[in-house]
């Protein structure tokens, strides 16, 4: 075994060792937040365990570390994943015209924020704003569409 493999086992046995008591209150966690379905809480976990291995918060402890990552994946990740592709679309027909191009061409066309500031003659900082309330009002949208 090399020494890159050596080091990977390490990091992921400390990995495992650092998360393993806090796995009965993560999965007690999330499973209230999906309603008891069993099914969407492992794909929560292992989405929410792969993202805290691959991005380590120093600044927390470990309980709240792989609480906020869950919440960041219930938030966003898991909804996208499972959203149908014609209820996006209606929510994008909902938006506001200047909304909806924004949306379109940063995430399907991959213009740069610094494109969009430079065609629209304004700061990056505007379109960053402009950004999140679009996406703001399409989480709403969709909030509206998905049953509690």
């Amino acid at each position: 075994m090399g020494r890159h493999a050596a080091a990977s086992n390490r990091a992921a046995e400390e990995f495992e060792r650092m998360v393993r008591p806090h796995l009965p209150a993560l999965h007690a966690y999330v499973l209230r937040h999906t309603g008891g379905d069993e099914t969407a809480t492992e794909q929560v976990l292992d989405e929410t365990l792969s993202r805290a291995a691959r991005e380590p918060r120093r600044d927390l402890g470990v309980r709240p570390w792989l609480l906020l990552t869950a919440r960041t994946v219930l938030r966003g990740g898991n909804r996208r994943a499972t959203m149908p592709p014609a209820a996006v679309v209606a929510a994008m027909r909902e938006l506001a015209p200047a909304d909806r191009e924004l949306i379109v061409r940063t995430y399907y066309g991959g213009a740069s924020l610094a494109e969009l500031a430079a065609g629209r003659g304004v700061p990056i900082a505007r379109i960053k704003s402009d950004l999140f309330f679009a996406m703001r009002a399409v989480r709403a949208v969709l909030d509206q569409q998905v049953p509690k």
